[in-house]
Order: C-alpha cells, then structure tokens, then sequence
C-alpha cells in the first residue's frame, strides 16, 4: 500500500491527542518518515497522561497505515503523527519471558523521542485493571491474568518489562540500494551466492525479497581479498652467531594419534647448528613444559643460554604463564 499525504488542513479535521510529558526529538532527520530514530528511546513509558499509544520507531509498526493526527506536547507545541499501526511486545513478568501480544491502534510521531504506552486508553478502551505499588505496575487483562508490568525508576518513571519485536520485514526497506542477491550476499557476511539464492528459493528466511533479479557480479573484491595469501616475508642474511642465539619453535599436528594419545608435535630448531628437538605432546597446551624440558636440555648440553625464541604468538605460546617465565629468563620472545 503507498503512503498518501494529508495536508495540515486535513490533520486539524482530527480530534487532537495528548503526548504528557513527552518532548521533541534531538535532531530532525532528513525526511518525515525516517524509518530508524536512532537518538530515540527503546523502552516503552507507561505513561497516564498521552491519549493513545505513539512510538517515534517506524520500524516497529506493523499493518501501517498512513494517518495524520495532531499531538499536543507538554510544552504546548503541536506535532503530528505519520501512521499507525500494531506494536508487538514480548514481556517479562517476574523474570521469566510471557506470551508475545499486540499494542492496536499504536500511532507513528517521528519527532517524539519516548515511546508511550497509554495508561487511560487501555484502562478506558480495553478494559485493564492497573495496580501500582512503590516499585511495580501491573497490568491485568479482563480475562484476570496479568499481561505485562513496568518497573518504576527513582524518577517516578514507570518503563514496561520486556523488548519490542521489530518489524521484520522492514529491513528490506531500510535501503535505497536496489535488493538484488549482491546486496544479500553483502548482508549476510559474504555467504556462497549458491547459498544465498537457496536461501531466497526455498524461503529460509524470514523478510528475505529481492526488488531486483540482476545478475549478480561475479567479482567480488572484498571475497577475493579474504581468501588471498599473505606474501611471503623477505628472506634474511643473519644468522645465530653462536648456538642458541636464536631457536625457531612451531607446532605440527598429526593426522593420527600416538599409542600415548600425542596428537601434536612441538619443534625447536637452533638458527646456529640447525639442531632440531622434537616432543611428542598431547594437547597445544603442553608447549610450555615441553619448553622448560628443551631449554634445560640444551643449556646443560650447549653451556649457552637461549637468548630469543621465535614463533608464531599461537595461543599456546602467549600465556601468561609462559610469558612471565620467559620474561624471567631474559628470552627475547618474537614473532615470525
């Protein structure tokens, strides 16, 4: 349904509502009916003083339909809604999630910044019985049971328990990019477009259309740039100058389990004499000790000290424990 356009004129025809407290928004965004107000609250006000239900969030709204009523504010200035439509609300009663119901005849006030929950409309209109004590407000449907309650702040504000189910088929509409399967396949994380188009086929998705059947460019840079090789580091003239100067260490996994259950391999490997020391562990968090076992072992049998580790900052090696005993030893601990 395309959303006409009342003139001011046709606005007054309405019966004026009441926002109570609430005031206008912080900034005045490019267009009326601006779909995110993101200087505006999420929390829903429950509030005696508005006359109907008014959220200044679009994309809360379902069934919309255009329509134009002046609102009175507190400061006595004069806005006017945009729509109306249904608010879901999933609330929380004592902690525990409640039954997802519907707030009818909720208007759209893009230039509020609270979202209102009339008090007097569904005490009036729907039959509500409402009973507040020093921190709690609860409502209860004719049918006896409570629907949903607010929590009352140290500023005498009452904000209900629970969050808003947004409209879900309205993110499509929060674009002026044309919704093709390239703009999907950016959306969802650079997914296989195979997949994407699956996704749109089978109807795997909730709000997923597409405006557009172009086909899609089989070029995409920022895939491409994922999946590229780093290049490869310079190589380097330097060399150890006496054994353990320097100790290159890295580990390997292997495609099938020792009778011991080692599944990995740690290396060592000496920059001066190419001495390799390989230990069988079983999980990447034994590196450290098998380090403390190498460097024991090849200091005594060497008479030097290890003077710079080099690897690759795997998670196995950057431990604290294993940065503080290396830190302790003056090891000079770099990256490849």
């Amino acid at each position: 349904m395309s959303e006409s356009v009342l003139t001011v004129s046709e606005c007054l025809l309405h019966v004026p509502e009441s926002a109570g407290h609430a005031s206008f928004r912080s900034f005045d965004p490019s267009h009326p009916l601006c779909p995110l107000q993101l200087d505006a609250c999420v929390d829903w006000n429950a509030d005696t003083g508005a006359t109907s239900h008014m959220t200044p969030h679009r994309h809360w709204l379902h069934n919309y339909v255009p329509k134009c009523v002046p609102i009175k504010l507190a400061d006595n200035n004069t806005v006017y809604s945009a729509g109306e439509g249904i608010v879901y609300l999933n609330p929380i009663i004592d902690g525990k999630a409640a039954r997802t119901f519907g707030f009818t005849r909720v208007l759209h006030v893009p230039d509020l910044r609270n979202n209102l929950l009339s008090v007097l409309f569904l005490t009036r209109q729907k039959g509500f019985t409402v009973t507040i004590d020093s921190s709690k407000m609860s409502f209860k449907h004719p049918d006896g049971t409570v629907w949903f309650t607010a929590t009352i702040s140290d500023s005498n504000a009452a904000f209900l328990d629970g969050t808003t189910a947004p409209l879900a088929e309205y993110a499509s509409a929060a674009t002026t990019i044309p919704l093709d399967l390239d703009l999907w396949h950016r959306r969802l994380a650079h997914h296989h477009l195979q997949d994407v188009k699956k996704l749109w086929k089978k109807k795997l998705v909730t709000g997923m259309t597409l405006d557009s059947f172009a086909a899609p460019d089989p070029i995409c840079e920022p895939c491409l740039a994922g999946k590229m090789h780093a290049n490869p580091f310079p190589s380097s003239k330097w060399r150890a100058s006496r054994p353990l100067e320097l100790v290159h260490s890295d580990v390997h996994q292997v495609p099938y389990p020792s009778f011991s259950g080692c599944r990995y391999l740690v290396t060592f490997i000496d920059d001066y004499s190419r001495f390799r020391f390989v230990l069988p562990i079983k999980a990447k968090s034994d590196v450290f000790e098998a380090f403390k076992n190498f460097k024991a072992y090849a200091e005594n049998q060497s008479g030097h000290m290890i003077k710079i580790l080099r690897d690759d900052k795997g998670g196995e090696y950057m431990s604290n424990t294993f940065s503080q005993f290396t830190t302790e030893c003056g090891i000079d601990s770099k990256m490849v």
